[in-house]
């Protein structure tokens, strides 16, 4: 690779930050992602959340171009507590390839197991950047192909891509979850989330909708299940 081309694709790569904030949809957003990470030999890639060990990932995914296949495997299998990939991810906020990420397998025996199975569906390398959102829940740009050859000029923008990248993919899925929220919560579970939104406990909710702390407890239920949230908190941020 020449020095001249490397600095073509870090040039394509602010270009294309200064493109993502004017993108309107998810399908515009993961196009114009996938365009990108081809030219530099990435055929896949995922934005996403990083859940709890004993959930599943599918359902936290913001924006994904991932072998369908291997992600249901993947979530079966129960590989997520186990990759060794995820683990580095909370141990650094640096990019890092995958390939420099160790394997202990006395703490993650099935460790080989995962990445050797990734190499068999074309991800032999990856590319990480951890990230920490707003509301403080970890989150991870992912990169992967059969091969990647970046100049540390390339993985210093690809770094500062996966920022701007996850602040879109982000943007656009609160959008539709905001779509869904107004389809599928109903008046008093948005009525309640209102309130406690504003500070106030159940008990006085309940009091000014007048209605029984109970009733209110199962509206906060209820809004949960729809939204997927993971408690009381993160049901009003949604």
């Amino acid at each position: 690779m020449t020095a001249e081309s490397s600095l073509g694709r870090v040039r394509d790569a602010f270009d294309l930050m200064d493109k993502l904030d004017r993108l309107q949809t998810e399908a515009e957003l993961r196009d114009a992602l996938l365009a990108f990470t081809r030219s530099c030999g990435l055929e896949f890639f995922t934005v996403t959340q990083l859940p709890q060990p004993c959930e599943r990932v599918a359902p936290h995914m913001l924006l994904t171009v991932w072998p369908h296949n291997w992600l249901v495997h993947y979530d079966r299998s129960g590989y997520y507590a186990h990759d060794p990939v995820v683990r580095q991810c909370g141990r650094t906020v640096d990019p890092f390839l995958w390939s420099s990420v160790p394997l202990d397998v006395g703490l993650q025996p099935k460790a080989p197991r995962i990445m050797g199975e990734a190499a068999e569906l074309g991800m032999q390398e990856g590319f990480c950047i951890p990230i920490v959102d707003v509301t403080g829940f970890q989150a991870v740009v992912s990169m992967a192909g059969p091969r990647l050859t970046l100049s540390p000029h390339e993985q210093r923008a690809l770094h500062l891509l996966g920022y701007y990248a996850h602040a879109a993919a982000t943007r656009l899925s609160r959008r539709r979850r905001q779509e869904r929220i107004a389809q599928d919560l109903s008046t008093r579970e948005r009525d309640v989330l209102s309130w406690l939104a504003m500070g106030r406990q159940a008990g006085e909710v309940a009091e000014i909708l007048g209605i029984g702390e109970e009733t209110v407890t199962t509206h906060i239920k209820r809004a949960k299940e729809k939204l997927g949230t993971r408690n009381t908190t993160h049901t009003v941020v949604e």
